[in-house]
């Protein structure tokens, strides 16, 4: 976003990578500092922006995931409970061991919205094949630590799964290489496009489209139009997709992508509204596909 935005306004902009949770204050700052917008990604990012945001009452503030109480800040989250639903539900298509897994980062909100909604979509995919499915949830306590996503993905395979969501950050690094090492097995990532990692073992990948927010917010800013704030951004709004399964499309049924894709339009239309907490799964109705 942008890098796009940089080509179609023809504004400078300038990178900073925060290695550690140390960095984020300092890094914060020094952008601050320096520009006029400072965009920032991560859940994490939040405690550091809500306490600098005001020290910097010229600049504005747009953040990804996360509600920033500040007049100069334009915060966004999306609906991860949505891509994590479309994931659920293609894990639970596919599945033919009737166990399906996901690894999660950290219980944090953003990861808490996707791990349920996988679950609601695997509920789905059971109530179309009339057969009963399991997930099972391995999470590591780390974004960063890809040894131990590789360790906990093995311990889910051992247990039989055949379909593993990562939802974990650079610790999914350790699913796409347990699956990589080990016949038969699926997975389905997250955020990013990711299918071409292992053609046609990953089954999808669940977007979220990070660079439509950023996008459009620093146009508002360019503009003189970008508000204080909080919105939600979903597949209706274009910001939750899947990819096209161009490397695995034809390992399923064509009914079964036909589920799919009618699960894509009620999302696209707000026909469905999925949990994204723990605690709304089992109430959740599972919807006809």
């Amino acid at each position: 976003g942008v890098l796009r935005a940089k080509k179609d306004f023809g504004i400078d902009a300038q990178f900073l990578q925060s290695r550690e949770q140390a960095d984020y204050a300092s890094n914060i700052a020094l952008a601050a500092g320096r520009a006029d917008v400072v965009v920032t990604l991560g859940y994490l990012f939040a405690d550091s922006l809500k306490e600098l945001a005001p020290h910097f009452p010229k600049t504005r503030f747009i953040h990804i995931e996360g509600d920033i109480p500040a007049e100069n800040v334009a915060s966004f989250d999306f609906k991860s409970e949505e891509g994590g639903f479309l994931a659920g539900l293609i894990a639970g298509l596919f599945t033919r061991k009737m166990l399906v897994g996901v690894l999660a980062g950290m219980d944090i909100p953003p990861v808490e919205a996707y791990v349920s909604g996988f679950r609601a979509g695997v509920r789905t995919a059971q109530k179309a094949r009339g057969q009963k499915i399991e997930a099972i949830v391995a999470v590591a306590g780390s974004f960063n630590d890809p040894v131990k996503g590789k360790s906990l993905s093995k311990a889910m395979i051992d247990r039989g799964a055949d379909v593993i969501f990562r939802a974990a950050g650079n610790t999914g690094i350790g699913v796409t290489e347990a699956v990589k090492g080990t016949g038969g097995v699926y997975m389905v990532a997250e955020d990013l496009d990711q299918d071409a990692e292992i053609p046609g073992r990953v089954l999808a990948s669940a977007l979220k489209r990070m660079d439509v927010a950023v996008y459009a917010a620093i146009r508002d800013a360019v503009e003189g139009r970008l508000k204080g704030g909080h919105r939600w951004l979903g597949a209706s709004d274009g910001a939750i997709d899947i990819t096209e399964m161009k490397y695995s499309r034809q390992l399923f049924d064509p009914a079964d992508f036909r589920r799919i894709e009618k699960a894509k339009n009620l999302l696209q239309n707000g026909q469905l509204t999925v949990p994204k907490r723990y605690a709304e799964v089992d109430s959740f109705a599972a919807p006809e596909l």
